[in-house]
């Protein structure tokens, strides 16, 4: 990956005062000795006090209850993100990733309007838009509390469910938006490494998306209403790609950076029936990308890896903590943890 830094990449200075502070930050990341020892704790009180005696120590819960493990680290996102915003010399970075809450609270609002029944996806006190806004939009169609581009995303999920009835449409519909608006912001930041990032991101995405429709038999016409367009592998080469048996699938990744992934993750697809592997694999890849920002003296991919560094700890938790909650043997959680970014 590191092939990727080029003689631009690390000259930024105005980034140097963020930099300092992410190397300091990074002490506080959950690190492999610690998500081992959890691992091997005998229950979750146990996996708890490893961490608190960690550096990992923000991780200390009131309770263990769901909803106050959930509050809590949902409040470290928060302050991750907030970190961002008061480090970064330019507000875009945190604009850019409040977008992924925005997006994720209006497919939880917009399903629970038109399936009528409360969605059991939480939604976050975290983003662009204020939560309260997209709901006056989404179910009181306020639409002037929010912008054109997302009363259009609102009016084209809803036009769109109106049709089919599919659920699984209104996510990849809002997923276009979300990546829409992503590279619309982009073009105004002329960031190389952002646009890189994020194409990548949709490649992975679209890859995912492929397996998923193939195990529920879904058609080659239908798949390309979920493709998004962005990445660096066109929908129209995915599309042809998806004609074919999963087993052959590898063979056209084998000269790209995804060869590995893909060839491990359909195998075990294959022999168990579970797409877990290639999640798991996806966001591994997506770590070890990040991970150039470490070695930077300058510049925004930092402060990014640190970002991604956050949320797959909270992912890690989830799983750790889940798992110890509802006596997981300790293979199966091993086997469903993410790498860590330290």
């Amino acid at each position: 990956m590191l092939k990727y830094i080029n003689e631009n990449t690390n000259t930024q200075e105005e980034y140097g005062y963020a930099c300092a502070r992410i190397r300091e930050l990074e002490k506080t990341l959950l690190n492999q000795e610690t998500l081992d020892k959890m691992l091997e704790a005998k229950d979750l009180d146990n996996a708890l006090k490893i961490v608190s005696e960690s550096s990992a120590d923000e991780y200390i819960f009131e309770n263990t209850q769901d909803t106050s493990i959930d509050n809590h680290l949902t409040g470290i996102l928060s302050k991750t993100i907030k970190i961002i915003k008061d480090i970064s010399p330019y507000p875009y970075l945190s604009e850019l990733v409040n977008w992924k809450y925005d997006f994720h609270n209006l497919k939880v609002i917009l399903k629970s309007k038109l399936l009528t029944k409360k969605e059991t996806l939480p939604t976050y006190d975290i983003g662009n838009i204020k939560q309260d806004l997209l709901e006056a939009a989404v179910l009181d169609g306020k639409y002037q509390v929010v912008s054109m581009l997302i009363e259009r995303f609102i009016k084209q999920a809803e036009e769109e469910y109106a049709k089919s009835e599919d659920t699984q449409l209104i996510e990849s519909l809002l997923d276009k938006g979300y990546y829409e608006t992503i590279f619309k912001l982009l073009k105004e930041f002329n960031q190389p490494f952002l646009y890189y990032f994020y194409k990548k991101e949709v490649d992975l995405k679209n890859i995912m998306t492929a397996c998923r429709c193939k195990i529920r038999n879904i058609k080659k016409s239908k798949l390309s209403e979920f493709l998004i367009k962005y990445g660096n592998f066109s929908t129209q080469k995915i599309l042809g790609i998806y004609e074919n048996s999963v087993h052959s699938w590898p063979n056209y990744f084998q000269k790209t950076d995804y060869s590995e992934l893909i060839e491990t993750g359909v195998k075990y697809w294959q022999e168990e029936g579970s797409l877990l592997e290639l999640e798991r694999l996806i966001d591994n890849y997506i770590l070890d990308l990040l991970k150039i920002g470490k070695y930077n003296s300058f510049g925004l991919e930092s402060i990014v890896g640190y970002y991604y560094a956050k949320e797959f700890d909270i992912k890690n938790m989830r799983i750790l903590l889940n798992g110890k909650r509802y006596h997981l043997p300790k293979d199966i959680i091993k086997n469903i943890l993410r790498n860590c970014y330290v």
